[in-house]
Protein backbone atom coordinates (compact mmCIF):
# COMPACT_ATOMS: atom_id res chain seq x y z
CA UNK A 1 0.00 0.00 0.00
CA UNK A 2 1.06 3.16 -0.63
CA UNK A 3 0.27 7.14 0.37
CA UNK A 4 -2.36 8.22 -2.15
CA UNK A 5 -0.74 11.64 -1.77
CA UNK A 6 2.77 11.83 -2.01
CA UNK A 7 3.36 7.73 -2.93
CA UNK A 8 5.38 6.48 0.20
CA UNK A 9 5.07 3.57 1.45
CA UNK A 10 6.18 3.73 5.17
CA UNK A 11 3.42 4.62 8.22
CA UNK A 12 0.06 4.10 5.93
CA UNK A 13 -2.81 4.58 7.66
CA UNK A 14 -6.50 4.98 6.85
CA UNK A 15 -8.14 8.21 6.39
CA UNK A 16 -11.97 8.51 5.75
CA UNK A 17 -12.80 10.97 2.99
CA UNK A 18 -15.67 12.03 4.77
CA UNK A 19 -14.83 11.95 8.43
CA UNK A 20 -17.43 9.78 10.20
CA UNK A 21 -18.88 12.67 12.20
CA UNK A 22 -20.15 13.96 9.13
CA UNK A 23 -21.43 10.98 7.60
CA UNK A 24 -19.01 8.87 6.48
CA UNK A 25 -18.60 4.92 7.81
CA UNK A 26 -16.61 2.19 7.36
CA UNK A 27 -16.98 1.11 4.22
CA UNK A 28 -13.75 0.78 1.64
CA UNK A 29 -15.43 3.40 -0.61
CA UNK A 30 -14.68 6.09 2.22
CA UNK A 31 -11.13 4.93 3.06
CA UNK A 32 -7.62 5.70 1.75
CA UNK A 33 -4.65 5.20 2.69
CA UNK A 34 -2.18 8.09 3.44
CA UNK A 35 1.09 7.81 5.06
CA UNK A 36 1.33 9.45 8.97
CA UNK A 37 2.20 12.86 7.69
CA UNK A 38 -0.11 13.13 4.89
CA UNK A 39 -2.85 12.10 7.07
CA UNK A 40 -1.86 14.87 9.57
CA UNK A 41 -1.68 17.14 7.00
CA UNK A 42 -4.96 16.76 5.83
CA UNK A 43 -6.41 16.51 9.15
CA UNK A 44 -4.66 19.82 9.94
CA UNK A 45 -6.05 21.19 6.53
CA UNK A 46 -9.25 20.18 7.24
CA UNK A 47 -9.14 22.28 10.58
CA UNK A 48 -7.91 25.28 8.73
CA UNK A 49 -10.73 25.03 6.20
CA UNK A 50 -13.78 25.22 8.77
CA UNK A 51 -12.25 27.87 11.06
CA UNK A 52 -12.11 29.70 7.48
CA UNK A 53 -15.69 29.24 6.34
CA UNK A 54 -16.74 30.13 9.88
CA UNK A 55 -14.55 33.04 9.70
CA UNK A 56 -16.26 34.21 6.15
CA UNK A 57 -19.66 33.19 7.64
CA UNK A 58 -19.17 35.64 9.99
CA UNK A 59 -17.40 38.79 7.49
CA UNK A 60 -14.34 38.63 9.62
CA UNK A 61 -12.08 39.94 6.41
CA UNK A 62 -9.04 40.08 8.88
CA UNK A 63 -9.18 36.92 10.31
CA UNK A 64 -10.16 35.20 6.83
CA UNK A 65 -7.12 36.62 5.76
CA UNK A 66 -4.87 35.08 8.70
CA UNK A 67 -6.90 31.33 8.30
CA UNK A 68 -5.76 31.81 3.93
CA UNK A 69 -2.64 32.31 5.32
CA UNK A 70 -2.23 29.80 6.98
CA UNK A 71 -3.53 27.07 4.80
CA UNK A 72 -1.13 28.72 2.13
CA UNK A 73 2.05 27.85 4.72
CA UNK A 74 0.51 24.54 5.34
CA UNK A 75 0.24 23.75 1.98
CA UNK A 76 3.66 25.22 1.32
CA UNK A 77 5.30 22.91 4.05
CA UNK A 78 3.91 20.30 3.09
CA UNK A 79 3.82 19.56 -0.54
CA UNK A 80 4.35 15.54 -1.68
CA UNK A 81 7.85 15.78 -2.37
CA UNK A 82 8.53 17.46 0.54
CA UNK A 83 6.97 14.97 2.69
CA UNK A 84 8.44 12.56 0.56
CA UNK A 85 11.91 13.34 1.69
CA UNK A 86 11.24 14.59 5.10
CA UNK A 87 9.14 12.04 6.01
CA UNK A 88 6.95 14.04 8.06
CA UNK A 89 4.87 16.39 9.02
CA UNK A 90 5.65 20.26 9.81
CA UNK A 91 2.49 21.94 11.17
CA UNK A 92 1.98 25.61 9.77
CA UNK A 93 3.19 27.04 13.65
CA UNK A 94 6.62 26.30 12.91
CA UNK A 95 6.47 29.28 10.26
CA UNK A 96 5.88 32.56 12.48
CA UNK A 97 4.05 34.64 10.75
CA UNK A 98 0.68 32.29 11.13
CA UNK A 99 0.89 33.53 14.68
CA UNK A 100 -1.26 36.38 14.58
CA UNK A 101 -4.93 36.11 14.64
CA UNK A 102 -7.16 39.36 15.12
CA UNK A 103 -9.65 39.92 17.78
CA UNK A 104 -12.95 38.80 16.81
CA UNK A 105 -15.47 42.06 15.78
CA UNK A 106 -18.46 41.68 17.11
CA UNK A 107 -21.09 41.31 14.25
CA UNK A 108 -24.44 43.89 14.29
CA UNK A 109 -26.60 41.20 15.95
CA UNK A 110 -23.77 39.98 18.57
CA UNK A 111 -22.95 43.51 19.67
CA UNK A 112 -27.24 43.72 19.23
CA UNK A 113 -27.45 41.02 22.16
CA UNK A 114 -24.09 42.03 23.77
CA UNK A 115 -26.26 45.06 23.85
CA UNK A 116 -29.53 44.03 25.35
CA UNK A 117 -27.28 41.79 28.23
CA UNK A 118 -25.52 44.57 29.57
CA UNK A 119 -28.68 46.79 29.72
CA UNK A 120 -30.35 43.90 31.69
CA UNK A 121 -28.08 43.60 34.12
CA UNK A 122 -27.69 47.06 35.14
CA UNK A 123 -31.35 46.95 35.66
CA UNK A 124 -31.58 43.64 37.50
CA UNK A 125 -28.36 45.50 39.75
CA UNK A 126 -30.61 48.33 40.57
CA UNK A 127 -33.84 46.82 41.74
CA UNK A 128 -34.59 46.61 45.80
Amino acid sequence: MACVRCGRTEQIEQHHIIERCEGGGDAPVNKEERCEACHKFEHARRQIQTALEHERKRGQADRVRVYEHRLEVLGRLNTPRLIRERGAYLSYWTDHSTHYLPRRVATAKEAALDNQIEIMVAEGGHEE
